[in-house]
This record gives C-alpha cells, sequence and structure tokens, in this order.
C-alpha cells in the first residue's frame, strides 16, 4: 500500500525524530550534499529503459541480489558480491537472520511435524553456509544462495522455510502482518549514505530524513517497505569530509554484526508475526533478549526499529511522552549499564541501580521500584519510579536533557531483563514461563485488533502490565520484586 504524501510527511518527521537515537555526536555546522551523493550513486548504478520514472524499487530489483531467508525479504548489492570481505560479513547477515527463526520456534510455541521439519532445515542451512565456497561469477547468480557452490541443491530447503514462515505453517498460526519489509544491506558507510541520497531525491516528501546531516551517525532508515541497514557502525566522530569512514560491528565483541542484525530482524518477526499489536517496548524488548540468548550478549548501538507513529516510536525507547520536544540522545556503548554486556541480561546492573534509587525514592518504604539514574557529568543523582511499561507510563514525565543519555540506557536494560523474566523465570520454572508467553503471543495474533494488548496481558497472566500505582500487584511490580532478589 502506498501511502498519501501527507501521511508520509508525518512519518518523516517521526522518523527523523527517532532516528535520532542512532546519531553519533557530529561536529557543528555539518554539511552534507546528499544530492551529489545520488548523482554519484545512480551514475555507477544505471537502469536500461528507464526513462525518468525510476523508482528504489526498480534500482533495487536492477542492482541486487534478493534472498528469501524465513520472512525476511533480503538484499545485497551485486557490486559486492566479488569482494571476500564483503562476502563473508554477507555470509554473518543470513547466519544470524536463520539463528533468529530457529528462535522463533519457540517465541510462539510452535510444535508438530511441520515445525520440526522447518527447525531442521534452519539448522542444515547454517551447517551449510559455514563452509559454502563462492561459485564463479557470483554476481551473476539469480539469488543469494546460488552465490556459492551447491546453492542450486540448497533452494527446495530455502523455499521450504521461506513458504513455512510467510504462510505461518511452520508455526502454527497465521501471522498478523501484510507485505513484507525489503531490507536492503549496504555493507559500507559511503554506500550507505549515497543510497540515502538516493531515497530523498526518488522520494522528495521523505527528503527531512534521507537528506539529513544526522546520517552520518544511523544505522538503518526506511521509507514505506524499503528499509537499509548499515553493516558498519559510523565513525566514534563522524566527518562529512570522509564519508568513508567506518567501524566494523565485530570490533568490540566478535559477534557484534550478527547482534546488529539479529535485533533488526527480531523486530521485523514481531512485526510479521503480529503486525504492530505488541506494546512497541516490549516489541524491542523481546528482540533485544533473543540477542543475548543466541550470542550471550547484547552491546549494540541501535535501539531496534522504530514505528511511524510519533508516540508509540518515543515510548519505545524512553517511557513518557515527547522528550523535551528533540531527538534522543545516540546509544553508548560504554555505558555503566553495558559493564557486564548484557551477558545476564543486564540483571547486575539494574540491581546495583534499584539499591541505589532506594536510597533516594521519595517513598522510603519502597524498595523495589525506584532505580537511580545520573547526569553526563555523573555528578547528579535522580531516582525514577516504574511503571516504565504500557498506558501507565505513557503520560510519565522524561528527566531533565542532562540525564536523558543514562535514562534511556537504564531503559534499554530493563526492558531487555523484564522480557527474560517474563519468557524464562516467571512462575514455577522456564518451561511454565514459555508455555505462559507463547500463549500471549498467540492470543494477540488471534485476538487481532479485537483487543488491546494490554487486554490480552490480563487475559493471559491475569494481572495487568503495569499501573501508575506503583504499589498496585502488576506483572511489573513482580517484575521489579524479583529484581531486588536476583543474582
Amino acid at each position: 500500500m502506498h501511502l498519501p504524501a501527507r501521511v508520509l510527511l508525518r512519518l518523516a518527521a517521526s522518523a527523523a525524530l527517532l532516528l535520532g537515537l542512532l546519531a553519533a555526536p557530529l561536529r557543528a555546522a555539518q554539511s552534507v550534499d546528499f544530492a551529489k551523493l545520488a548523482e554519484t550513486y545512480l551514475a555507477a548504478h544505471p537502469v536500461p529503459g528507464e526513462d525518468g520514472a525510476l523508482s528504489m524499487e526498480k534500482l533495487v530489483e536492477a542492482h541486487f541480489t534478493p534472498a528469501r531467508v524465513g520472512a525476511i525479504d533480503l538484499r545485497f548489492p551485486r557490486a559486492y558480491l566479488k569482494d571476500k570481505a564483503a562476502l563473508a560479513s554477507f555470509k554473518e547477515v543470513v547466519t544470524a537472520i536463520l539463528q533468529v527463526h530457529g528462535a522463533w520456534f519457540d517465541v510462539v510455541g510452535a510444535s508438530g511435524a511441520a515445525t520440526d521439519a522447518a527447525r531442521a532445515d534452519v539448522l542444515e542451512l547454517i551447517k551449510w553456509l559455514k563452509s559454502a565456497k563462492p561459485a564463479p561469477e557470483p554476481e551473476k547468480a539469480a539469488d543469494f544462495f546460488g552465490v556459492f557452490v551447491g546453492g542450486a541443491e540448497q533452494a527446495p530447503r530455502v523455499a521450504r522455510v521461506a513458504d513455512g514462515f510467510r504462510s505461518g505453517a511452520s508455526l502454527g498460526l497465521e501471522p498478523r502482518g501484510g507485505k513484507l519489509q525489503m531490507l536492503v544491506v549496504s555493507p559500507e558507510r559511503r554506500d550507505f549514505l549515497e543510497l540515502a541520497g538516493v531515497f530523498g531525491k526518488l522520494e522528495p516528501e521523505a527528503r527531512g530524513v534521507h537528506w539529513n546531516d544526522q546520517l552520518l551517525g544511523w544505522t538503518e532508515f526506511g521509507w514505506n517497505t524499503i528499509q537499509v541497514v548499515a553493516l558498519q557502525y559510523p565513525p566514534l566522530k563522524p566527518d562529512a569530509d570522509k564519508l568513508k569512514d567506518g567501524l566494523s560491528m565485530n570490533e568490540r565483541e566478535p559477534t557484534g554484526l550478527a547482534q546488529h542484525v539479529a535485533q533488526r530482524c527480531a523486530v521485523q518477526l514481531c512485526w510479521h508475526t503480529c503486525d504492530k499489536l505488541l506494546d512497541p517496548a516490549l516489541e524491542i524488548a523481546l528482540a533485544q533478549a533473543l540477542v543475548v540468548d543466541l550470542y550471550k550478549g547484547n552491546n549494540t548501538r541501535s535501539g531496534g526499529a522504530s514505528r511511524g507513529n510519533s508516540v508509540d516510536g518515543i515510548t519505545a525507547f524512553v517511557p513518557g511522552g515527547n522528550p523535551n520536544g528533540g531527538a534522543l540522545p545516540p546509544n553508548n556503548a560504554d555505558s555503566s549499564w553495558r559493564a557486564t554486556l548484557g551477558a545476564d541480561y543486564f540483571l547486575k546492573p539494574l540491581r546495583a541501580a534499584q539499591k541505589a534509587g532506594a536510597k533516594l525514592a521519595d517513598d522510603r518504604s519502597d524498595k523495589h521500584t525506584y532505580f537511580q539514574i545520573v547526569s553526563d557529568d555523573t555528578a547528579k543523582r535522580l531516582a525514577m519510579r516504574a511503571p516504565f511499561f504500557g498506558l501507565a507510563a505513557r503520560d510519565k514525565e522524561v528527566p531533565a536533557p542532562e540525564f536523558l543519555r543514562d535514562y534511556q540506557e537504564f531503559f534499554r536494560a530493563y526492558k531487555t531483563a523484564f522480557a527474560h523474566w517474563l519468557r524464562d523465570e516467571r512462575g514455577k520454572g522456564t518451561k511454565e514461563a514459555r508455555e505462559r508467553f507463547s500463549a500471549l503471543v498467540k492470543q494477540v495474533v488471534e485476538a487481532g485488533s479485537a483487543a488491546t494488548f494490554e487486554e490480552v496481558v490480563q487475559e493471559i497472566y491475569g494481572l495487568p502490565l503495569s499501573s501508575k500505582d506503583a504499589a498496585a500487584k502488576t506483572l511489573e511490580r513482580e517484575f521489579c520484586e524479583w529484581l531486588s532478589s536476583a543474582g
């Protein structure tokens, strides 16, 4: 569906605000000539037969190799398929996406012969990719798997996995999502910025998003059903005169690229399965927790994909409404919240913040629902009190700008730990917790728009998700009490 221009403009404004989450600090008066970047890219990527009616879809079709990886519609730039380093990173991308698909069966509680067969296919594809060697003339392959020797033999398996996820046959449910998003992979920073230039040239309504100097610090952007994902982080100090500069996502940890891609893929699987019916914060919380499940940590610098709606999009990253009317600060990879790199689902730093928060609390009788955050210069302390989820947190007051960076990092840790607790710890053990969580996801899918997410939570758990009364018995209160004795 092609949205009206007025709607796209509103979404563009929201996206510009939200994607500021991913921006690294920029020096003053940056100025990137995105129009020139677009001209450079289009000159190097001509589309024969086009007479001025070029679209992103036609450009991608002409110069990108497709890959049907489960429910994800991937596109890899053909120009990079002969580059050994780029091709190795593309294999990492597909492997990470397959791993998330393998974990998704448990998220939805899928079982039965169709699920077992799909699990086996996913594992075989991961195994085959690990040792797959490039075929001659990889840029001529019809699809990504054909880039490798033996790819043709894998075609039936690739098709089965894709068909099973897209129809829902291997998941035991009918997915709520509509048309699949196309995920365009960009291996280098200049390529990423040139694509942004092209987006703005071909979609003038989107120029507020795509011809934006903050792109120097972004790792993804999108328009309609196309998303572009970078495979390099921006440099620590982005420079408009050095557009080629980028950092390997594996520089800090060996699974950095896999974590980045897996988190993005998990959000897309949420959208595919449930459409936009999950609470936006819990949607990203689940994606972040799955990354920890798979890679024993999560140190991604991006917060995940945001929604078009400005309120829902912002509350995915910080509880409350518009954060003082401006863009949120960048994620901080050196934050104290990341001391364990997420290996413990951030329980240790959360527990420490909970203890410190109790000492700063207005209500000294409650040792569970206050958490300490610190100012940018670390000289000031502030206690923030639950609730942080759902409608109860919708109008929550956002702290002063000097606390916003730490607040964002706190919430990243908090929601990851909550998703882990709900899926793995609540009740009488992991088996019961996972069965209940899967029931929640299935009920969301079955109910559709006939019930809100919080109504489904109440039905499945017998408790509300949260309440403005922090002392009320809710799932969030129960989590905070559990956290106080965890670890």
